[in-house]
C-alpha cells in the first residue's frame, strides 16, 4: 500500500499536479513522504511561469497546515527549508503565521535566517524612515513595522530553541534594549560577560549605557568595548544623575580602572564629565567602602 502511495505521488509530480502532489505527500501514511527527500523533489521542480506560486511554497504551506501536534512538526532541517522558501518569496507574514501557530521546529539556524532577512530589509529602507527620540537618556530607534516584525520573529525563534544570547542580541538590534535586560534577567543564566558579549555583538552607545545603568557590567569593560566611541560614552556617563549609584554597584571596575577612565576623559577632552566621575568615585569610597 505504501509503495503504491509513493508511486502515485511520483505520478502527480510528473504530471505537474503540484498541489495534488503536495496534499498527497503531506497526508502520507505514517508520514512516509514527510521528509527531506520530498522537500528536495519540490525544490528541484523548475519555477512555473505566469506568476504562479512555486511548487515548493505550495508544499510548505500544505505540509504545515497538517501539523496538529508537536510530533507531526517537520524536522528542524525541514522547518528551516519552509522558512527559507517563504522568505525567498517575500512571505514574511507566512512565517509569522507559522510561528504564531507553533507548527515549526525552531533552531538557531532558523533564527539566523530570519535575522538576515531583517538586516536586508533594513538596508532597503529609505534613510528617512529611521528616526530617533530621547527616552531615559538613551536614543531609542523607531523602526518600520516590517523591519520590526522580522526581528521579532527572529527573537521568537531563538527563544523557542533556548538560544538566549542570540535572542538578546537580536532584541538589541531591534532597539528593544530594556526588553532585552528584562528577558536576560528572567532567564537567570546571564552573567556579566554574557552581557559584554551582547555589547560586543552590538557595540552601540545606547546598549552600553543601558547595561551600565542597570549595573549588569563594569564601566571600564564597556569603555574597552566602545573604544571607537569613547568620547560619547564618557560624556554620557559623566553627566548621569545616578552616577554615584552606578559606581557603588559596579563590582567589576577596580580603583586602577577608575584612574584609567579619568585619564581617558582627559585624552578625549571631556573635562567636566571627568571631574564629575572623580568626585563621584571619591564620594563612593568615603561613604560605602569599608
Amino acid at each position: 500500500m505504501i509503495l503504491e502511495y509513493m508511486e502515485r505521488w511520483n505520478e502527480l509530480l510528473g504530471e505537474e499536479k503540484y498541489e495534488a502532489a503536495a496534499i498527497h505527500a503531506a497526508n502520507s501514511p505514517k508520514g512516509v513522504l514527510r521528509n527531506s527527500e520530498t522537500f528536495l523533489a519540490f525544490k528541484n521542480v523548475k519555477q512555473v511561469s505566469g506568476g504562479e506560486k512555486s511548487p515548493l511554497l505550495i508544499y510548505c504551506e500544505i505540509l504545515l497546515s497538517t501539523v496538529t501536534h508537536r510530533s507531526t512538526r517537520p524536522s528542524k532541517a525541514d522547518s528551516v527549508e519552509c522558512v527559507k522558501c517563504a522568505l525567498d518569496h517575500g512571505k514574511l507574514e507566512l512565517v509569522a503565521h507559522w510561528l504564531a501557530n507553533d507548527v515549526l521546529e525552531c533552531c538557531v539556524s532558523m533564527g539566523a535566517i530570519i535575522e538576515e532577512y531583517a538586516v536586508a530589509a533594513g538596508q532597503q529602507r529609505d534613510a528617512g524612515d529611521e528616526q530617533r527620540y530621547v527616552k531615559a537618556d538613551v536614543r531609542v530607534r523607531v523602526l518600520g513595522t516590517g523591519f520590526r516584525l522580522a526581528y521579532s520573529l527572529a527573537v521568537t525563534s531563538y527563544m523557542r530553541c533556548g538560544a538566549d544570547k542570540q535572542a538578546a542580541i537580536c532584541m538589541c538590534k531591534q532597539g528593544r534594549l530594556y526588553g532585552m535586560v528584562a528577558f536576560a534577567r528572567d532567564t537567570g543564566s546571564f552573567k556579566s560577560e554574557d552581557y559584554i558579549g551582547v555589547l560586543e555583538a552590538v557595540p552601540e552607545l545606547e546598549v552600553g549605557l543601558v547595561l551600565v545603568g542597570a549595573s549588569l557590567v563594569g564601566v571600564y569593560r564597556v569603555l574597552q568595548v566602545l573604544e571607537s566611541d569613547r568620547k560619547g560614552f564618557l560624556k554620557a556617563l559623566g553627566s548621569r544623575e545616578d552616577l554615584i549609584d552606578i559606581i557603588r554597584k559596579d563590582g567589576w571596575t577596580s580603583s586602577s580602572d577608575w584612574t584609567k577612565i579619568v585619564i581617558a576623559c582627559e585624552e578625549e577632552n571631556v573635562w567636566e564629565e571627568g571631574i564629575n566621575i572623580v568626585a563621584c568615585e571619591l564620594v563612593n569610597r568615603v561613604l560605602f567602602d569599608n
